[in-house]
């Protein structure tokens, strides 16, 4: 990848775990001190962030001893609440084929690099590898920058509605 004066630099992508939980932490530390309108983003809690270690598929983005992202996949989990096909009432049988590709965080000092689009695709892929159909995700309608890179990858808005707390969101989805 091309830093942010158009020199060279290399970013390693590894599955994280729970090992990972005070880096996970940091990182979003620096980000909502980082953010203009908090409503944008949705914080989580350290257990949270445990649970999603020890549960989900998680991602780690790191460079040169930083961590520069952190991206989370919920499985295509019927009975995991945190399943967003829940929120449009999906069948059992269809949240068994979905995904939901929960968060991610990108460091603002590494951001514009396309941190983003490589977790999306990571998550893709490893989804379409367990079977899922389709993912879903949701992002704040202020937030152009994850909206954009999830249009890149034909994804379609399917809803709009209050979560989080009373914080408006896009649900979107791609078929896989």
């Amino acid at each position: 990848m091309m830093d942010g004066k158009g020199e060279p630099e290399f970013i390693d992508f590894r599955k994280a775990g729970p090992e990972d939980i005070d880096e996970v932490v940091a990182l979003q530390e620096r980000i909502i001190d980082a953010l203009p309108d908090k409503d944008l983003y949705q914080d989580s809690t350290r257990e949270e962030y445990l649970t999603q270690l020890t549960e989900d598929v998680c991602f780690i983005a790191e460079c040169d001893g930083k961590t520069a992202g952190f991206s989370v996949m919920v499985p295509n989990d019927p009975d995991n609440p945190r399943n967003y096909g829940k929120y449009l009432d999906y069948s059992r049988e269809q949240l068994a084929k979905t995904v939901s590709l929960d968060l991610t965080m990108v460091d603002p000092e590494f951001r514009g690099r396309g941190i983003q689009r490589i977790f999306n695709k990571l998550r893709i892929g490893t989804a379409i590898g367990m079977g899922a159909a389709e993912g879903l995700c949701t992002i704040s309608p202020d937030n152009p920058y994850s909206y954009r890179n999830f249009l890149v990858l034909n994804f379609e808005i399917i809803e709009q509605r209050e979560m989080y707390g009373g914080k408006q969101r896009y649900i979107l989805r791609k078929v896989f």
